[in-house]
């Protein structure tokens, strides 16, 4: 009996060990899960506080693009006034920059000008962030975007004015693509000077309008780029209003996986009372930030130990609690936990699907889905009126039924895209002039693809039919199209008609010119014989009648030509105020075709600038085309490496610039001086009036127009015509 009670209490106690070790199992990993949820909130609170930084920087970089595009010029005092308002305000935020372009043309008048803010010399300096890290001049570059402005305004910040980062590796990258794209492009983290820590650049680009278009909404000028100096240790933060745990390690990761998934900065914490325990694991979260100008990772990391899972309370509540209590107690909790998280879930799948659902309806491209046996199983309201059909009317029935892809025109079997979807299990792009034919036979021409839609485990159980009705896209390509065909027609006919006008009128300037005077010999001639016949007595009258009539007719020949010159010479002139820069613009617009069939590169130096004068801008136009003309015929026999023509304005005093030069041969000595004569030309079939044409018409609207070789380079034709900047204040 006391073997069968030792037996009793042996297995009494084996299964008190059992349960106990179950529960304490269960309750490990219980806490366990805990802990992994604390890490994960508290993960997701750092993210929230994270992201809302990030947010406020894109702000602020909003804010002052705002305040600067508003003005003419960089108004410096209200930066400074709007920075100094920020900077206390977002702790993550070190300083404000600007960064001004600064061309090869306006590098002097830039160090001028910052020479007297600083009252000493002032020049351009390279730093390099990841290299020497040491101030040196910088060589002279086309373009440089150079520190010219910093807040807070620190003595230790002095030597960074005239840092230009356009030359420095580590920035050129995201400095180009921001003024390329003009949107808010984030740098890679670097050492800041005074050794604070390390950061980052968010930048944009600032345009302007030009001078003269503003009105038209053609041209913007780069004025320079505004960026943020954001400290990494800030940014990264914890918030103090949050119980969150002390022993939370953030990471900086970038979004590409650049650098091989290396941190660009981390913020670890300190080390506590508790750290001498056993480590158990380390518990990682990585959360991609929601924001394109800034593309990090966050990560967030944390040690748990031995004592954070609190099991010697376990073991003393286990002494006392009952197996069957505390197993009733778990029961219940995990009901109570799975049936929130159900809820939860439950929750989460409506607004997905009613996300879903709002977006479908509200594109505007038709989206199919079809389940494996290829049935539609949804359709949005841009399919069903793609098809023409009703949803009631579509849905469960097969694809082909209702509508079917082929190529147009195709010259040979092609697979449906819909079965290569289907057979291969991966993304079809449609391709070009693809047809969608209705059940009803009304044919559409469509773009998209086809997806395939997989379930949790990998397994394809339908596809997706993503599809955009281009034919009012066409149609409204081929009005544009055709509108800008007929633009450029009727402005050929004016530059035509224009050049008619001007051939006649020098041909008749010419032909008065070389007849006058034979007309005036052959005048004279027929008066000394009549003079010489009056001393004659036997000499026939006839003679005398006819040379009389001789020099009537002789006279009448002059007066025709005289008023043939004077009604070509005096067409009325249509002069208004123009930019010679859109002159060439259009003239490039129209003589591309044969600059390009010609191999020849044409590099355009125009001013930043307008340049505005009075004069027809038909006529102009004609006198570029000219001079064009005469560069391309002036380079036929070069080299295909040497063909080039240079178009360059500018402004001099109160006179507009306009040159245009050649890399031929050049122009002999003695034919620059006899160039604009009419009548004389080079050329074996042409007849001399085109220069002549065009010292005409620059002449007209008080201008000049002379020719000259550059040495090494060609010919080069200059065209001088006074600005007319006060008719060009009145417009403004």
């Amino acid at each position: 009996m006391s073997k069968f009670k030792g037996r009793e209490w042996l297995l009494f106690g084996a299964l008190w060990l059992l349960s106990s070790l179950w529960v304490l199992a269960q309750w490990g990993s219980g806490e366990y899960r805990r802990l992994q949820d604390s890490f994960e909130q508290a993960a997701h609170q750092a993210y929230a506080g994270v992201a809302r930084r990030l947010d406020q920087n894109e702000s602020v970089l909003s804010a002052i693009n705002a305040l600067l595009i508003s003005h003419e010029q960089l108004d410096a005092p209200a930066l400074s006034a709007f920075a100094r308002e920020m900077l206390p305000r977002y702790q993550q935020l070190y300083a404000i920059q600007f960064l001004q372009n600064v061309t090869q043309e306006a590098r002097a008048e830039f160090l001028r000008n910052m020479g007297e803010r600083f009252g000493e010399t002032f020049y351009i300096r390279d730093y390099g962030a990841e290299g020497k890290r040491n101030w040196q001049p910088a060589p002279a570059r086309p373009q440089a975007l150079i520190v010219s402005m910093i807040e807070p305004d620190l003595p230790a910040f002095s030597p960074v004015y005239g840092y230009d980062m356009l030359g420095d590796p580590h920035f050129s990258a995201e400095l180009k693509r921001a003024v390329a794209s003009g949107q808010k492009v984030s740098s890679r983290p670097f050492e800041l000077y005074d050794g604070g820590g390390r950061a980052y650049l968010l930048m944009q680009s600032l345009y302007r309008e030009s001078a003269g278009e503003a009105r038209q909404g053609r041209g913007r000028d780069l004025a320079g780029v505004v960026a943020l100096v954001v400290f990494c240790d800030r940014l990264l933060q914890l918030p103090e209003d949050q119980a969150l745990p002390a022993g939370l390690d953030l990471s900086l990761l970038p979004r590409d996986g650049r650098a091989g998934g290396e941190p660009l900065y981390q913020r670890l914490h300190r080390d506590g009372d508790h750290d001498w325990w056993p480590k158990i694991t380390r518990l990682t979260l990585r959360l991609p930030l929601n924001s394109e100008a800034q593309p990090f990772v966050l990560g967030v990391e944390q040690d748990i130990r031995l004592n954070d899972l609190a099991l010697l309370p376990l073991l003393l509540r286990e002494v006392f609690i009952a197996l069957l209590l505390s197993a009733a107690a778990l029961i219940y909790s995990q009901r109570v936990a799975l049936r929130r998280e159900r809820s939860q879930a439950d929750e989460e799948l409506f607004l997905q699907s009613e996300r879903a659902s709002v977006t479908l309806n509200a594109i505007h491209d038709g989206v199919v889905i079809l389940r494996q046996d290829r049935r539609i199983e949804m359709a949005n309201p841009m399919a069903l009126q793609l098809v023409e059909m009703p949803a009631d009317e579509v849905l469960g029935l097969p694809c082909h039924e209702v509508f079917r892809l082929m190529g147009e025109l195709a010259a040979e079997f092609s697979e449906d895209p819909i079965s290569e979807c289907f057979r291969t299990g991966q993304a079809v792009e449609l391709a070009e002039r693809m047809q969608l034919t209705t059940a009803r036979g009304k044919v559409h021409s469509v773009e998209g693809g086809i997806a395939p839609l997989m379930s949790r485990d990998g397994v394809q159980i339908g596809v997706v039919c993503a599809l955009r009705d281009m034919g009012p896209l066409r149609q409204r390509t081929a009005a544009a199209l055709e509108a800008s065909e007929t633009r450029v027609k009727e402005h050929l006919e004016k530059l035509s008609h224009v050049a008619r006008l001007h051939t006649m009128g020098e041909m008749a300037s010419g032909i008065a010119h070389e007849l006058n005077q034979p007309l005036t010999a052959i005048s004279n001639y027929c008066q000394a014989a009549i003079q010489l016949l009056e001393g004659v007595e036997d000499a026939p009258p006839q003679v005398n009648s006819a040379l009389k009539l001789a020099v009537a007719q002789a006279g009448r020949a002059g007066e025709i030509i005289k008023r043939l010159r004077a009604l070509v010479s005096k067409r009325a002139i249509e002069t208004r105020l123009i930019d010679v820069n859109q002159v060439v613009g259009n003239c490039m617009f129209l003589a591309e075709y044969d600059l390009r069939e010609r191999g020849i590169e044409v590099v355009q130096l125009l001013s930043g600038y307008s340049i505005p004068v009075m004069a027809d801008s038909i006529q102009l136009e004609q006198v570029v085309l000219n001079l064009l003309s005469n560069a391309m015929d002036a380079l036929k026999d070069e080299p295909a490496l040497k063909r080039h023509v240079i178009v360059h304005t500018r402004r001099e005093g109160k006179k507009g610039i306009l040159e245009v030069r050649d890399t031929g041969r050049g122009i002999t000595p003695d034919l620059l001086e006899v160039l604009f004569h009419p009548f004389f030309s080079t050329k074996p079939h042409g007849m001399g009036l085109g220069l002549s044409i065009c010292q005409t018409i620059v002449e007209q609207y008080g201008g000049l127009i002379s020719a000259e070789n550059i040495p090494a380079s060609g010919a080069c034709f200059r065209i001088e015509l006074p600005l007319a900047l006060q008719a060009e204040r009145q417009l403004s």
